[in-house]
């Protein structure tokens, strides 16, 4: 997609792509608290980061797993209260199909995807979201 200067994306956040944009917002989301599949889904809709359902998959898809390979967040279901984070103890290429056969394959059935997959910060990723999130207060 191609950022013209008609593009609000490219007067908010010049220079940033839709993925550079996502990943910063998903990392400094977590710090708060863990990240739910839809809220991926919401940050791209609020911020326009794509045009058509296809592309917002396909962002979604790629950010993600973006995020898991440089080991700054991980995916799994969400902890009992007073739990910590444990991502799924599976490899990267099986948890984006499993995301993949959710949240493309089976779209249209919301509660099977939007509240039942969710990232959580790793210490570098936490490092890096107060990094960012400093960078924006300053």
């Amino acid at each position: 997609m191609n950022q013209s200067s008609d593009d609000p994306r490219a007067e908010t956040h010049p220079g940033l792509t839709p993925q550079q944009l996502l990943r910063a917002e998903l990392l400094t989301s977590g710090l708060d608290d863990w990240v739910p599949l839809v809220e991926v889904e919401t940050v791209i809709n609020r911020a326009c980061l794509a045009d058509t359902l296809a592309a917002q998959q396909d962002l979604a898809l790629r950010t993600i797993r973006s995020l898991l390979e440089d080991g700054l967040m991980q995916i799994g279901d969400l902890p009992h209260p007073g739990e910590k984070f444990a991502g799924w103890d599976i490899s990267i290429d099986a948890a984006m199909q499993r995301v993949y056969d959710l949240f493309v394959g089976q779209y249209d059935d919301r509660a099977s995807w939007d509240l039942t997959i969710w990232l959580g910060l790793t210490p570098a990723g936490e490092q890096l979201a107060r990094t960012l999130s400093n960078q924006r207060t300053n």
